[in-house]
Parts: structure tokens; sequence; C-alpha cells
């Protein structure tokens, strides 16, 4: 069961991110669901769960969004693993916590996949993309409350196993 609900949130994400969030941009930079999901889910459950759904999360950003494929799943599963590592030195569950990972997060993984990608390409115009990086990251921080708010709704109405995570 916790796996159908997994996959039916990470389609919904992807059916958003993929159709409702291009109308809502500002400056050309539009918020991404799927980095909020990570941090969400990562937060909230058990290292061995987390790493199967971050993997699910880039597989899934990778068949719906252009770039080099493959790419979004590596940084994925390397982000989730970053934050399972100090996720029980933190309280996962306060607002303030949620929204600095994000943003944190956001802008390690904008300033590694803008790396990977300028070594493929050699691409000369990185700079200003570079320079989006915090904007990017500031945007998606502005959007964490009401989406985790929603996130946890969703999975406490349907019980699922992760959010029971213990508390120290």
């Amino acid at each position: 069961m916790p796996w159908v609900t997994i996959i039916s949130v990470i389609l919904c994400i992807s059916l958003v991110q993929t159709t409702v969030l291009q109308h809502i941009s500002v400056l050309g930079i539009q918020p991404d669901l799927f980095i909020i999901f990570l941090v969400f889910h990562t937060l909230n459950a058990k290292p061995e769960r987390s790493l199967h759904t971050n993997w699910s999360i880039g597989l899934a950003k990778d068949c719906f969004t252009e770039g080099l494929f493959g790419l979004n799943t590596v940084l994925f599963v390397l982000m989730g693993y970053i934050i399972s590592i100090i996720k029980d030195n933190i309280y996962g569950r306060h607002l303030a916590t949620q929204i600095s990972v994000t943003f944190i997060i956001s802008i390690i993984y904008n300033f590694l996949y803008l790396f990977m990608f300028s070594i493929s390409f050699t691409a000369a115009g990185l700079l200003p993309l570079a320079l989006k990086c915090p904007l990017i990251a500031t945007y998606n921080s502005i959007i964490v409350p009401p989406v985790f708010w929603l996130l946890n709704r969703f999975y406490t109405s349907f019980g699922f196993p992760s959010l029971r995570r213990k508390i120290r």
C-alpha cells in the first residue's frame, strides 16, 4: 500500500509540474515540486524506504522534464542521502527546518545540475543560470508550507507508515 501511495503522489506531482506550474513562473523561474517532495519524504521516512523513493522521484523527473536522462535520478539519490545523514540531528517536522532544508538542497541540486550540464555540453552561458540558483531555491522555499501541509494531510489520511517516525 505505501508504494501505491508514493507512486500516485509522484504521478500527481509530475502532472502538476508539467502542466500547471509552467504558467506560474516568476522571472522565468518555476518551483520544483520534485525537490519539495524529496525533502518531505526523506525527512519523514526511514532511510531504506527513502532511497527507493528518491530514485523513483528522480526517474519521474527524468521522464517528464528535459535534460540529460539519468542525471536527475543520480542527483536525487545523492540529495536524499545528504538529507538522511543530517535528519537525525534536526527536528524535521518544524516549519523552519523544512524551509531551510529545502532551500539548501535546492541550491546544492541546481549547482550540481549546472556543473554536470556544463561538463557535458560545454555551455558558455551558464553564469546567468548560476545566478538564478538562489532565486530558484527561494521560490521553492516560499511554496514549502502549503505543499508540506497538503502532503502531510494526504499521508496521515491514508495512514502512511513513514510519518510515524520516532522523534527524540
